[in-house]
């Protein structure tokens, strides 16, 4: 499941879905302080007039009609009450930046000249600790203003506010609210739609990133292939310009390294055959060599010639013809050789399952295969042949009970034109050829070829090839 976010469409996920996530979770935070500040104007400005009205209305009233009003305003929760004495003292400095700022408006509102006539507190519910506003903050315009509210007038901080008014005849109402209203929860509906928005956004993010990722993952793909020494059809190129110039230069790049492959097997084919001519002349004239000894010995050395070019030309017939890789049944290929060898009188064996499809080249990974089984059947005498699957890769195995290879030469057989031994040349008809074509093949199939000595004696030739090709089926084994 990590693996899926382990890639660039993945990662361009988490990205976008994390920004949004942030955006969304900012827009939050910003919109309810927003919402807050107009909770709490708004609980500002009831105050203001429903005091305000409160008072204009028990100025010239009579005592009947000042019962009648103050019965009707406590309808709302309100506590209020007329005496001949305020319920609250004087208080210098404010103890709260927000009663100097009701006390300023309701004395602008209701025209009250004389300060001690209009007094102010705010109640602080218990788990709010009070604490002093300096006197010159409050009065540094309404943005000071506003912010001293956002301070002090919040729902779970503010427990009452007590508001005192002397009227014209002497005598004081107090007012005292605890209606101080809170912002309500996030409705469904806005859930509803952050829930969908973030929705839409995962899953457009999701569409854009994999339509972004897929040239990457197609300049991925073809440069495996090439590895594997397929050809590849040029990429299109798409997507950002960043990748469009990679793709370009990988295109380019492809068709330079095939034009340069393909000029190199020409001219080593060119060669070899232009070699022909001159050698088969040499052999004619050596006919006339009068000291048969001195005869044998140059038209031996002219048909190890020969034998080389004739093989250089083969590998360069199979290069050039640009094999394409297809599904193959590794098995039957094992099968089959192993088969034929058998029928040449060589004791040769496999063990294996019957049937296991790879995609590869099987004519040149048959002649690999081939070389290597032809040296071990000359070589060393018993050949055993098996076909695993272990750890992701096919190994194939070809173990013979000869006198194997010394230590320091394992690697340097693969040298092209290389040969333990003269007369074992000699005798085989080799070119020195085989193993290094054979390595070539494996290492163009994305695999590896090692040769091994064996602890009970012998050599064993194991050629690795990546399970990515393609393993499609496997059946019982045969031995």
């Amino acid at each position: 499941m990590l693996s899926r976010f382990d890639t660039l469409a993945g990662r361009t996920l988490q990205l976008l879905v994390g920004m949004t996530l942030l955006t969304i979770l900012g827009s939050a935070f910003i919109l309810q302080d927003e919402r807050k500040d107009r909770f709490e104007e708004r609980n500002l400005a009831y105050l203001l007039d429903e005091v305000t009205t409160l008072v204009w209305l028990l100025q010239d009233a009579t005592p009947v009609e000042r019962a009648r009003i103050i019965d009707r305003f406590s309808r709302t929760g309100d506590e209020i009450a007329i005496g001949p004495k305020p319920s609250l003292g004087l208080s210098r400095p404010w103890r709260h930046a927000i009663e100097h700022v009701i006390h300023h408006k309701l004395r602008s509102a209701l025209g009250i000249k004389d300060r001690e006539s209009l007094r102010v507190r705010v109640e602080i519910a218990d788990h709010q600790h009070e604490h002093d506003r300096n006197e010159e903050e409050a009065r540094l315009g309404r943005s000071e203003n506003h912010r001293a509210l956002r301070g002090d007038l919040r729902s779970d901080d503010v427990k009452a506010i007590l508001v005192c008014v002397r009227l014209r005849d002497g005598r004081w109402v107090d007012f005292r609210t605890t209606r101080i209203d809170e912002p309500p929860p996030w409705a469904g509906k806005t859930l509803q739609l952050l829930a969908l928005l973030l929705t839409t956004v995962i899953g457009s993010g999701l569409l854009m990133a994999r339509r972004a990722a897929r040239p990457m993952a197609q300049l991925a793909e073809a440069a495996h292939r090439l590895g594997l020494g397929e050809d590849v059809e040029p990429i299109p190129e798409s997507g950002p310009r960043e990748i469009r110039e990679t793709i370009r230069a990988f295109n380019r790049m492809q068709d330079r390294l095939h034009r340069h492959i393909q000029d190199r097997l020409r001219l080593l084919a060119a060669v070899s055959h232009d070699l022909r001519t001159p050698i088969t002349t040499l052999r004619l004239r050596a006919e006339y060599i009068e000291d048969a000894e001195m005869r044998d010995k140059t038209l031996a050395t002219l048909g190890e010639m020969e034998a080389i070019l004739s093989a250089t030309l083969s590998f360069a017939r199979d290069e050039a013809a640009d094999e394409t890789a297809r599904a193959t049944d590794l098995a039957a290929l094992v099968q089959s050789l192993v088969d034929d060898h058998a029928d040449l009188g060589g004791d040769v064996g496999y063990a294996g399952p019957e049937r296991l499809i790879v995609r590869c080249r099987p004519v040149s990974l048959k002649r690999a295969l081939s070389n290597l089984i032809d040296n071990a059947v000359k070589y060393g005498g018993t050949v055993q042949v098996s076909l695993t699957t272990d750890d992701g890769q096919h190994l194939i195995c070809i173990d013979d009970a000869g006198p194997g290879i010394p230590e320091d030469l394992l690697e340097k057989v693969f040298a092209p034109f290389f040969r333990l031994e003269a007369s074992r040349s000699r005798e085989t008809g080799g070119t020195g050829l085989g193993l290094s074509v054979a390595r070539t093949i494996v290492h163009a199939h994305g695999g590896t070829l090692v040769l091994i000595n064996r602890p009970e004696g012998g050599l064993s030739a194991q050629v690795r090839l990546p399970e990515s090709i393609g393993a499609q089926g496997r059946a019982s084994a045969r031995v």
